[in-house]
């Protein structure tokens, strides 16, 4: 071990992290002038904003023999990447490892292990990136490369000298991507001996690094287990300013260096099930992984609780992911996000009795259980507090504005249904396409008289553009109570579900929205004092605002370490009678264990200045 660990730094401090020149030779001149100079654009928009990967496919369709062949395959691969397309990445660099030009082939070989990475083949993933360091060009691609590198070597036969590698990534990545190496690092130092970390934590270069900080955690609390509390003492005076600099809560726990299990769960231990590396849930991992380490303790150390994260990208990873987090003796698990993989850690943790809070945006669909709890509101029943809002407001009658998608059909009628209820009448639904990009002719559609609300269930920079047509008919947002006389034409009040609601909205519609109430799930008030202390706390980690997953992930971590004490069924039976004053609202869970409060629901308002400000309506 000592030996392997010895030759991975070495190899790794040799590795320069500037701009390297690159490998591959210039474009052949002997072939197709036609083929040269598409690819040669092709090249140029592609290294400029990582677009053209159709591109370089045709080219290799359409000039099959010519020399410019294996270049074209080369950035088809790298652009499959981007796009998160591993199977196609596979299918354009594998013929490109065998080139005659050996720098091009190397090049290949070097995003062939990358992709392999992507697809969890681990093996081949190294086989493929040993010593490709040398066809580097950048560093963005060292990055990408060492993340590689790193994930692959710890799910090898020799997991630990994946550690050093881990450090040199560390300071390149983002905090919600370092919230997932701590995790691995404390997951692979959890299961190596005394002897061989004793060695290790002398042997690491990087002193300050995550490696570092685990790996001394857990002598600690060997040494403090053996009676040789001077040892202890004196690790943890040395640790303290580094764990902190990873963001390790001080209090170092058995639980978050590998601490022994207990059949009921450790109060201080969170699992965390997040689809990392799925294409089409990229976005909401990051930002749940983003929520989930603020909670944890980014970037301070003042944590709630120590979260493992594990990945699954479908229902058998994330079944498996359930398991494993099970025998980490973890007290709950949050995640996972979407469809079938909800459903199948669902299953996995009602068999270990095990409190599972997913993150599921369509709650409603997915299973429950005694011990499944579904923290995020769903759009339905989003649209279904708004419903109510406006009633009791006075408003009777409304009018439904809806994209012609699923979507749209089935937050519509779930506000149609609430709004009939309760004695509510909807005088006039109009449709639109989901492509839809100008306003005017639905926004006409409606009319200007016999409604008073209009509902439109979309994302908030459809509603952006939404509302500055409505205004143009004639029918202008205003809060309540309704001025006697406004200038060019009626009041009403707007309402929509205005998902992904950011500050964007403000500067696209604003002056058009008075009044309006937006039920998106979360929007950072910075003015709410619910709010600031999460808001800030988060900007201040990541340097820009959070949105609705990330807050629904914190909530889920805060709801944990606050029912924690009496193990998972103790927590259990808190969650379904309790409550807590969340970021997303006052949770409580209904019989089904979905959301049973209204949540937070929002109002755009003109402040000092003429200023129009998104804040927490009453």
């Amino acid at each position: 071990m000592k030996h392997g660990l010895l030759v991975l730094l070495l190899l790794l401090a040799a590795c320069p992290h500037g701009h390297r020149h690159t490998l591959v030779p210039d474009v052949p001149t002997n072939g197709n002038a036609t083929a040269r100079a598409r690819f040669q654009d092709a090249r140029a928009k592609f290294l400029r904003d990582g677009s053209e990967g159709q591109e370089f496919q045709q080219i290799v369709q359409d000039f099959p023999q010519d020399p410019i062949v294996p270049f074209a395959q080369l950035y088809a691969g790298m652009a499959s990447i981007k796009a998160h397309d591993y199977a196609g990445a596979e299918k354009q660099l594998t013929p490109v490892t065998d080139a005659p030009d050996a720098g091009l082939a190397l090049r290949a070989r070097m995003f062939l292990g990358i992709t392999k990475n992507y697809e969890g083949d681990a093996a081949n993933a190294r086989r493929l990136l040993a010593g490709t360091d040398k066809a580097i060009e950048n560093d963005d691609e060292r990055t990408e490369w060492l993340a590689a590198v790193a994930y692959s070597t710890a799910a090898g036969d020799r997991p630990l000298t994946a550690l050093p590698v881990f450090d040199q990534l560390w300071d390149r990545v983002t905090p919600a991507e370092r919230a997932v190496i701590l995790a691995r690092v404390e997951d692979l130092v959890a299961a190596a001996d005394p002897n061989t970390l004793a060695r290790i934590y002398d042997e690491l270069a990087d002193r300050r690094g995550p490696s570092i900080a685990t790996v001394g955690s857990r002598l600690i609390l060997i040494a403090e287990a053996a009676g040789d509390t001077a040892r202890g003492a004196k690790l943890r005076v040395d640790l303290k300013p580094v764990r902190a600099a990873v963001g390790l809560p001080e209090t170092i726990t058995a639980a978050q260096a590998g601490g022994a299990a207990t059949s009921n769960g450790n109060p201080g231990l969170v699992g965390a099930v997040i689809p990392i590396g799925s294409k089409k849930e990229s976005r909401v991992a990051e930002a749940a992984i983003a929520g989930l380490s603020l909670a944890a303790g980014a970037p301070t150390g003042k944590g709630v609780a120590a979260i493992e994260t594990r990945k699954a990208v479908d229902q058998s990873e994330a079944a498996a992911a359930v398991d494993d987090l099970a025998g980490k003796n973890v007290v709950a698990i949050i995640g996972p996000i979407e469809g079938a993989s909800v459903d199948a850690a669902a299953a996995r943790a009602g068999d270990h009795q095990l409190p599972l809070i997913s993150l599921a945006t369509a709650p409603e669909q997915r299973a429950t259980g005694p011990f499944i709890f579904h923290v995020r509101h769903s759009a339905e029943a989003r649209a279904r507090t708004l419903a109510q809002r406006a009633l009791a407001k006075g408003i009777k009658t409304f009018a439904v504005l809806a994209p012609a998608n699923g979507y749209g059909k089935a937050v519509g009628a779930a506000f149609t249904a609430a709004i009939e209820k309760g004695g509510g009448t909807i005088v006039k639904t109009v449709t639109y396409a989901k492509d839809t990009k100008s306003f005017a002719e639905p926004a006409a559609q409606l009319g200007t008289s016999g409604w008073q609300a209009v509902f439109v269930p979309d994302q908030a920079d459809v509603l952006g553009l939404i509302a500055p047509a409505l205004a143009a008919t004639g029918n202008l947002a205003r809060a309540l109570p309704f001025p006697k006389k406004v200038i060019g034409g009626r009041p009403i009040m707007l309402l929509s579900t205005a998902e992904d609601l950011n500050d964007q909205y403000l500067v696209n519609a604003g002056r058009h929205s008075e009044g309006a109430l937006l039920a998106p799930g979360f929007y950072p008030d910075d003015d709410d004092p619910k709010q600031k202390p999460f808001v800030d706390a988060y900007r201040g980690a990541y340097g820009h605002a959070p949105a609705a997953t990330d807050a629904y992930a914190y909530d889920a971590a805060q709801l944990v370490a606050a029912g924690a004490a009496g193990g998972r069924s103790g927590l259990a039976q808190t969650l379904a009678t309790g409550q807590l004053a969340g970021v997303t609202g006052a949770i409580t869970f209904d019989k089904d264990h979905r959301r049973a409060d209204p949540g937070v629901v929002y109002t755009v308002v003109q402040e000092t200045g003429g200023v129009y400000s998104i804040r927490v309506a009453p």
